[in-house]
């Protein structure tokens, strides 16, 4: 028996007291052996038919059951001073043995769905709980569109799900106003939409409160109004170096060329060095593997890209 998943479901509320009891035994039981069968977790025939029973319930839905272990991660959070709400995507792949109404992935051969989690952890690694998420699947006939997509307003794409998942993070920080609430995506986050909540929600902090700020990896290269011509000093370093050929090409030669990097002393780059080492200590709490990477933070409505190395 799992003692802390008893614990964090003691509020369930299912409409029902053997719904609720049954959800906690249930639970736990998949909770001890994660990677079991419905019929290997269960304790005999009886329990499987009734937990089958259970799953086919009409008043059972995921929200209700995520509802308690969320007010439970929403305390721990008030505790916190900062809390990173990161967002992503996972596969679920049932295609060596589909449900009758499974729908697809990204193939004709690929049956599953997605499941799009928002979880709730600290600066520090520390793993608060899951706060939301949803998930979805595809039809056969939107294969292959993303083009045709492109177009399409945010409420008809399935990136739509990155810009609920920002609101939830500033639903999180009217609810903890003591805590600072950051929403942390990948690259399938960097969409206009979320920058525009963005600013519309800082306009409008009088009326709705505080808003969570957020950190995505950029994908898109954005247009960025000119500026006036300045006068601005730079500091220049070069170094000679030797490029190894890439694994796929082995059999061509290295290569000796000179390196310069040329940055700017003193500007604004110099002045926000600091915050955009703090995000991308945020960003690594996820992806600690990927360097060399675009990351756009943003706070207070302003946004501004920086290199991750």
């Amino acid at each position: 028996m799992c003692e802390g998943i008893a614990l964090e479901l003691e509020g369930i509320q299912l409409g029902d007291v053997r719904l609720n009891r049954r959800s906690k035994q249930l639970i736990e039981s998949l909770g001890a052996n994660p990677e079991a069968s419905i019929n290997a977790a269960c304790d005999g025939w009886s329990d499987t038919l009734a937990a089958y029973r259970f799953f086919d319930n009409p008043a059972v839905i995921p929200e209700k059951i995520l509802q308690p272990h969320r007010d439970a991660t929403l305390t721990r959070m008030c505790q916190q001073p900062v809390v990173l709400i990161v967002q992503d995507t996972t596969e679920l792949d049932f295609s060596s043995h589909p449900p009758r109404d499974a729908k697809l992935l990204n193939k004709p051969d690929r049956f599953g769905l997605y499941d799009h989690t928002w979880l709730a952890v600290t600066p520090e690694r520390l793993c608060l709980g899951v706060v939301g998420g949803e998930q979805f699947d595809r039809e056969p006939d939107t294969l292959g569109q993303a083009d045709e997509r492109s177009t399409l307003p945010i409420e008809e794409k399935e990136s739509l799900r990155w810009l609920t998942g920002y609101r939830g993070a500033c639903e999180l920080a009217r609810e903890c106003p003591d805590t600072r609430i950051v929403s942390v995506g990948d690259r399938e986050a960097d969409i206009y939409d979320i920058f525009v909540e963005a600013q519309r929600q800082q306009e409008q902090s009088a009326q709705l409160g505080p808003r969570a700020e957020f950190l995505v990896r950029a994908r898109v290269e954005r247009c960025l109004p000119k500026r006036a011509a300045r006068t601005a000093f730079l500091e220049i370093r070069g170094i000679s170096v030797t490029v190894k050929p890439p694994h796929a090409r082995s059999h061509l030669p290295s290569v000796t060329m000179q390196i310069v990097f040329a940055r700017e002393v003193g500007g604004l780059a110099t002045a926000r060095t600091s915050r955009g080492c703090c995000s991308l200590r945020c960003r690594s709490r996820r992806w600690r593997t990927r360097c060399s990477s675009w990351i756009t933070m943003s706070r207070g409505g302003r946004s501004k890209s920086i290199s991750a190395c």
